[in-house]
């Protein structure tokens, strides 16, 4: 299967949109470079997270000892 061409017939008929094509650039189905192409945006890396945010699940608390 081409990944890359059908990820981008799915989202120029809207049926994808960024979160889904980021997914597959996270599968590895296809690379950042990829998700440019079709979305026209820079792939959103783990690091460009804004500040305040986690990846931690709400309500969990690291365990201090000290």
């Amino acid at each position: 299967m081409e990944w890359f061409k059908c990820i981008q017939y799915c989202y120029s008929w809207k049926a994808y949109n960024d979160e889904d094509v980021a997914k597959y650039v996270e599968l590895g189905k296809i690379t950042d470079i990829q998700y440019k192409e079709i979305t026209g945006k820079e792939y959103p890396f783990p690091s460009d997270v804004p500040s305040g945010e986690t990846d931690e699940p709400a309500g969990v608390e690291l365990n201090k000892e000290g």
